[in-house]
């Protein structure tokens, strides 16, 4: 099912900015929240905030959605950003850049919540710089399994 042809791609992430220019904010949908770099982008382009918007009824009752609301939290940590979660049948809140949930609303229960936060215009070196730890740690596995194999197979003497 669905459609086809009406999804598009950008080059620079765009962020959402009120009429006077006050307030930016990151438009994140569903499963883009679970990119750190994806998500860091829109901070470097000025957002001071972080919009998570998601359908999560496809989930069902799983423990699916709450590993969803999850990385919301990591998404607030790694950029210092207040994150404003609404999604329609999961877990609606606001996390803050301690990664702190706050106003959690229950699995597909309908309800609103309100809350004033802090808009941001820190960088933080996971912004800045991305996932540099987890791309050496990658590289550095890589280059010992090589040398354990050369070792196994004996192409180096010890």
């Amino acid at each position: 099912g669905g459609t086809t042809g009406s999804l598009g791609t950008q080059t620079e992430r765009t962020v959402f900015t009120s009429p006077d220019s006050s307030i930016k904010s990151a438009p994140v949908i569903c499963y883009e929240s679970l990119f750190g770099e994806f998500v860091s982008k829109y901070v470097q382009n000025g957002a001071q905030f972080i919009a998570i918007i998601t359908n999560d009824g496809w989930w069902g009752d799983t423990p699916g959605y709450k590993q969803h609301l999850k990385y919301g939290r990591l998404r607030a940590i790694e950029n210092r950003r207040w994150v404003a979660r609404s999604a329609n049948t999961g877990t609606s809140c606001f996390i803050n850049p301690l990664g702190e949930i706050q106003q959690a609303t229950e699995w597909w229960t309908p309800c609103v919540i309100s809350q004033r936060i802090q808009l941001s215009n820190q960088i933080t070196f996971y912004t800045g710089h991305g996932d540099y730890i987890g791309r050496y740690a990658m590289y550095i596995s890589l280059i010992l399994i090589v040398f354990s194999l050369m070792l196994r197979f004996k192409i180096i003497k010890k």
